[in-house]
């Protein structure tokens, strides 16, 4: 309902009558998108070593150990903010406009470092490592 209520301000169908908003439009996507991918990829395979507790996963108490800060992993979200930002700025100042079209992996990459380090330099979130599994 929200959704439908939003488009009618918004007016998605007039996009397509200007091909630079339609070209913006998908600048700001990247530049959101792309940290958002990087975050997720350090995560997993780099903070997590590919360990994934399912049933944790569904566990949605405090003592859960996905539960962070009151649900929320604070770190990954300003890793993410802060990243966006800077793609938003490779889009809208013009002195970044070359590298405008690249927003997508220097966003991804720059989210991802970002959040590797704020994650190792946090003693909480270091407390929440994996521990090594023994393989066979």
């Amino acid at each position: 309902m929200i959704a439908a209520v939003a488009s009618i301000f918004i007016t998605p169908w007039n996009l397509f009558n200007n091909p630079e908003v339609i070209h913006y439009t998908l600048d700001v996507l990247a530049a959101c998108i792309g940290p958002l991918f990087g975050i997720l990829l350090v995560d997993y395979y780099l903070i997590k070593k590919q360990q994934i507790d399912v049933d944790a996963l569904f566990n949605d108490t405090p003592s859960g150990r996905y539960w962070y800060t009151n649900g929320i992993n604070w770190i990954a979200v300003k890793a993410l903010l802060l990243t966006a930002l800077v793609g938003l700025c490779f889009t809208f100042i013009e002195w970044f406009k070359p590298i405008a079209n690249f927003a997508w992996f220097t966003g991804c990459i720059l989210g991802g470092a970002l959040f590797y380090a704020m994650t190792r330099w946090s003693p909480v979130q270091a407390a929440n490592m994996p521990t090594p599994v023994a393989q066979s």
